[in-house]
């Protein structure tokens, strides 16, 4: 359950979304790269305690829009147009546009140097774009549940358990969830984040397997798994508004 609110803090207004989960035990405030900002709830959270948190954080909070601000860049969106770079498990790539004859729908495929689209002659441009949007998201898909695959086997053999049930997903505001019955998903964008980072997203969900929360031993597990994970972590933390598509 999401609700919208605001306050006037040092002058300025903060809008923010409440994000109510049934899960979360602790509150959290979240800024992100597109300048809008989460307050993460228990449920059951009243919205005047919510507006005192905002309040009393009011200046880190400013201080990562502005940042944000300064810093972002002048268009995240992709055009989906021959040259444009494309990150692809943690480097980037130029996109390579290749009319072919003789096939009737697009392909991709990635040759170590650059991101090919096979596009049928005869496509207008105005259709382009579209066309060779969703066949970048279908070949990352595709491309983010081949590694996931084989990271859970490669875990679920170390947690001594059967690899659960995953779907690759978009999902805009996580990198992964599990679900109570534990089914995993994994943000198909991690494909553009080098290798690491998506292993730490799955050890992470993989561990949610035996740990439905983020306590002591939940952590505990997934470091026993992935020792170095905390450097994945923040890395992802810190570039994960660049994976955008």
């Amino acid at each position: 359950m999401t609700k919208n609110d605001s306050i006037i803090a040092c002058g300025r207004t903060i809008n923010y979304e409440i994000i109510y989960s049934k899960k979360r035990r602790k509150a959290a405030i979240v800024v992100r790269p597109d300048l809008t900002v989460e307050f993460r709830a228990p449920h059951g959270l009243s919205r005047e305690a919510i507006r005192d948190m905002v309040l009393k954080k009011a200046g880190w909070v400013w201080e990562k829009l502005d940042w944000f601000e300064a810093n972002r860049l002048p268009c995240q969106e992709k055009r989906y147009t021959d040259g444009e770079k494309y990150l692809y498990l943690g480097k980037e790539y130029p996109l390579k546009i290749l009319p072919a004859e003789g096939i009737k729908k697009l392909s991709v495929s990635f040759n170590e140097s650059e991101i090919n689209v096979h596009i049928p002659g005869g496509v207008s441009e105005e259709l382009k774009p579209a066309l060779i949007k969703k066949a970048i998201w279908n070949f990352y898909s595709g491309c983010a549940e081949s590694e996931v695959g084989k990271f859970l086997k490669v875990y679920s053999e170390k947690l001594k358990i059967n690899p659960p049930v995953f779907k690759v997903k978009h999902q805009k505001r996580r990198w992964g969830s599990c679900s109570a019955d534990n089914v995993l998903r994994i943000n198909f964008k991690l494909i553009m984040a080098p290798p690491e980072q998506l292993e730490y997203v799955v050890v992470h969900e993989l561990c949610h397997v035996k740990e439905k929360n983020h306590s002591a031993k939940f952590w505990k597990l997934v470091g026993e798994l992935m020792p170095d994970y905390q450097v994945h972590r923040k890395s992802l933390k810190k570039d994960g508004w660049k994976y955008m598509l």
